[in-house]
């Protein structure tokens, strides 16, 4: 009889584990893998890699060359420099913010097209345009 009370006991606690419901993982970050397009016009290959990493195939720059655009998974984040986006850390400047501290917002897609300045150590860097 001594014995019931710690063996239920134990079996009680055990009966708690199997009740209990699993810890949820933990949210991660989708992987960004670049597809690049060798040509002018993507091949049949190219088309379904972009495809497979969820991305779609549209025209950009001067050349009008065809692109697998992606969105970046950290896409709007608030950023201080490159180093904490995928892509480039961007800001909406006008010439007055050129070298002043700033934060910016991490590239949405990786097309590099547009004209932007963009956000390094805190510092707003002067304008660019890429075509």
């Amino acid at each position: 009889m001594k014995y019931l009370l710690p063996v239920a006991c134990a079996l009680a606690l055990s009966a708690c584990a199997f009740l209990a419901p699993p810890e949820a993982p933990a949210p991660q970050t989708p992987a960004y893998q670049r597809v690049d397009i060798a040509g002018e016009t993507a091949t049949a290959a190219e088309r379904a890699a972009c495809d497979g990493v969820g991305g779609s195939i549209s025209r950009a720059g001067l050349l009008g060359r065809e692109h697998c655009l992606q969105t970046y998974p950290d896409a709007g984040n608030t950023c201080s420099g490159e180093s904490d986006c995928l892509g480039t850390c961007r800001h909406e400047a006008d010439a007055s913010a050129m070298g002043k501290a700033a934060t910016g917002t991490c590239q949405v897609t990786d097309v590099p097209f547009g004209c932007y300045a963009m956000v390094e150590g805190g510092i707003v860097s002067p304008v660019v345009c890429v075509d």
